[in-house]
């Protein structure tokens, strides 16, 4: 993990984002962490913890602060790896090995850290969503997807200067970017690893309209970039501006 760089997303994170970090960095040296525009200390109080922080000055979503986040590594670091791990407690540390051992064996491009490989099981709204999308995703690429919402990702340099596209997802970048990938020719994996309930006990997808707006937002974003006749090219035009 020295040469691979965390990016960790955290919006009003400052109650316990000192506790996740006191966990990862001694697995995980180099950690940057990117305030979505909190109303709370989160930036301040990551940076006491040990990590570098960078501060948006709005909220942009969940997408649009990894997307700054890649901005920033791609741009302003040499890192040839990424990964992206949640604030709230809910990604285990001594997963990352695996996590990104696809990578450095030069198996894939990008990998997803799945939680249903290792056996676990939830029945909730956004569960029965992200099997759907996983079929979807396995249908669409050829490839087998069974966590295609999972926020642990590892990830090749190249593939973090294509997700700096408009093409990248603002919210929930989930089972459309496996699938715009795939398509760009990319090769994902999956590693099985276990997730743990958040700390605030919140989730993205809570209540009743949100899940429903998810759903909607995916499928069609899912059909979008499955069938988009240009996805090579704009691959070749990440490479090049970058």
């Amino acid at each position: 993990m020295r040469d691979t760089l965390v990016i960790m997303p955290a919006f009003n994170e400052a109650a316990g984002i000192a506790r996740t970090l006191a966990e990862l960095l001694p697995a995980a040296p180099h950690v940057l962490v990117v305030d979505d525009g909190s109303a709370d200390d989160t930036a301040a109080t990551a940076a006491a913890a040990g990590a570098e922080t960078l501060k948006l000055a709005t909220n942009l979503g969940y997408g649009g602060a990894l997307q700054a986040g890649f901005r920033y590594a791609v741009r302003r670091t040499a890192f040839p790896r990424f990964v992206t791990f949640d604030a709230d407690g809910q990604h285990d540390p001594a997963f990352l090995p695996a996590l990104v051992a696809p990578l450095l064996r030069g198996e894939a491009d990008y990998v997803v850290g799945s939680r249903f490989l290792a056996g676990e099981r939830e029945r909730s709204a956004r569960a029965s969503g992200n099997r759907l999308f996983s079929v979807v995703a396995s249908l669409a690429t050829g490839a087998p997807v069974t966590d295609a919402t999972s926020g642990l990702l590892a990830l090749t340099r190249e593939v973090a200067k294509v997700l700096l596209l408009d093409l990248f997802p603002q919210d929930y970048p989930d089972a459309d970017v496996i699938i715009m990938l795939r398509r760009m020719g990319f090769r994902t994996a999956e590693v099985a690893v276990k997730m743990r309930p958040s700390a605030s006990g919140q989730s993205m997808h809570s209540g009743i309209l949100r899940p429903l707006y998810y759903i909607a937002k995916m499928s069609v974003s899912m059909l979008h970039l499955a069938t988009r006749g240009d996805l090579a090219a704009r691959r070749k035009e990440a490479q090049l501006a970058s």
